[in-house]
């Protein structure tokens, strides 16, 4: 066994000997942890792929990057979401996948998950090319793959961390009066005030967090500047006059309960007040009836960007019924 597979080996039985338990992950939220040999072959390309800057009134990178050559691998591999990149030819690879290392598409390079590989709370994404060679245009072949899947990872784990104490069991079966069920985390709080013009929001202080969902009892066409509209509307209505920045505005098509969804984010602006803040919504027709889900923060002075992912977290626990 060569030394890299030894300490693929090592980082498996890390902390197990003793105890019987596999120790848990560590790192921030929204960090990824890049383990390669190839950065400054493949830097670039991922920064590309997981930096992209999220419209905030201060705009942020969307995720963090931790970055660590193969011989970090005892200590970055007991971290929270790891992202390994190297060639089929790597003894890393290899004492990793094991023959699946083999197994690469026409395109000499695959994308493999591995949740819980070496320590409990923790995802792992393997990409494998060929040889060196195949990495960049790998990479590009499968940006909008590992680009979703890190949201994904970082959404569920957020999620866990946003209901790290539970849910408000009273709210959350509240809620499902109106039709459709969300889970409410513990000190948040429920307004309704507006449930008879189909609008209800919950929100959360320090920092100031909201998350409404609006419903009509019919489709809507899935166009980004009427649904903006819509929000606007809605905001003048029971937000004092908040409004979108347009030229602020990204969009992403996805899938959401199964059905096509916009995923919006973008920066909210209150002109009287002076205040601003990231937003992101969800918009999409179920069940011939059409849903708004979106999260807002306001956090001045700090970043906001962790707080947005916790407010979509709470969008995805949104259940129509």
């Amino acid at each position: 066994m060569n030394k890299l597979r030894r300490l693929v080996v090592s980082a498996l039985l890390a902390g197990i000997c003793c105890t019987g338990n596999i120790p848990k992950s560590f790192g921030r939220l929204r960090e990824v942890t890049v383990i390669t040999d190839y950065w400054e072959q493949v830097g670039r390309q991922v920064a590309a792929i997981l930096q992209v800057t999220v419209p905030t009134p201060q705009p942020e990178p969307e995720f963090l990057l931790r970055v660590g050559g193969f011989e970090r691998f005892p200590d970055y591999s007991k971290l929270r979401l790891v992202f390994i990149i190297g060639t089929s030819q790597d003894s890393l690879i290899r004492g990793i996948l094991g023959f699946r290392a083999d197994s690469l598409g026409e395109a000499g390079c695959g994308l493999f998950r591995l949740p819980n590989a070496w320590v409990s709370n923790q995802q792992v994404l393997v990409f494998v090319a060929v040889d060196r060679t195949r990495l960049d245009s790998g990479l590009a072949l499968y940006a909008g793959r590992i680009h979703w899947t890190v949201t994904e990872l970082v959404l569920e784990q957020m999620t866990a961390a946003t209901y790290l104490e539970g849910r408000d069991e009273i709210l959350t079966s509240r809620l499902g009066e109106y039709g459709f069920s969300l889970d409410v985390p513990k000190r948040w709080l429920l307004n309704d005030q507006g449930a008879g013009e189909h609008f209800i929001y919950i929100h959360s202080h320090f920092p100031d967090r909201s998350v409404f969902v609006f419903w009509q009892d019919t489709i809507y066409p899935l166009v980004t500047d009427s649904i903006v509209s819509i929000r606007d509307w809605l905001c003048r209505r029971f937000y004092e006059g908040d409004s979108v920045d347009r030229g602020s505005v990204r969009v992403d098509t996805i899938e959401f309960l199964g059905v096509p969804a916009l995923r919006v984010r973008g920066v909210w602006q209150n002109r009287q007040q002076v205040i601003g803040g990231p937003f992101v919504f969800y918009a999409f027709n179920y069940q011939e009836r059409f849903f708004l889900l979106d999260g807002m923060v306001f956090n001045p002075g700090e970043k906001k960007l962790s707080n947005l992912f916790q407010v979509e977290a709470i969008i995805r626990t949104f259940v129509p019924r």
